[in-house]
């Protein structure tokens, strides 16, 4: 057994390489990158959204706002978009974690239920898991 606090990326992507090679028997991988940016007039990033697709289903992996820009619906407007992009792919649910001290009122207000939860995060935090389900093909055909 080996052990290791720094990460290899050829180790890393070796390991998820054969579980993505041994799943593909069930159904095709078909993992996709998405990230939606906004940026201010200077070009600087001030809210984005970090997350992939992959059999139907939309990860939220990572979302934040600048302290200066929250309260002006930019974390909306990121999962709107990211929301949009993975219908065109043919998703058909989304799904997001966040802490008891994060966004999970947020998610509510944009239509995520919990499925479940986990407590006891440095003793005190808890971890909610939410999904929603996704409207088909969200972008106009005219």
């Amino acid at each position: 057994m080996c052990f290791s606090d720094k990460p290899n990326e050829q180790e890393e992507k070796f390991i998820i390489d054969q579980l993505w090679d041994h799943n593909k028997q069930y159904n095709a991988v078909d993992i996709r990158s998405l990230v939606v940016t906004k940026k201010n007039d200077k070009g600087e990033i001030i809210a984005g959204l970090i997350a992939r697709t992959w059999w139907g289903g939309l990860e939220i992996q990572y979302l934040w706002v600048d302290k200066h820009h929250r309260k002006k619906g930019f974390g909306k407007q990121l999962m709107e978009q990211a929301e949009k992009e993975a219908a065109n792919r043919g998703c058909h649910f989304a799904y997001v974690d966040t802490f008891s001290f994060q966004a999970q009122g947020f998610y509510h207000k944009l239509g995520y239920r919990e499925y479940g939860e986990l407590s006891g995060f440095v003793h005190k935090y808890t971890r909610y898991f939410l999904s929603k389900k996704l409207p088909p093909q969200l972008t106009s055909t005219a």
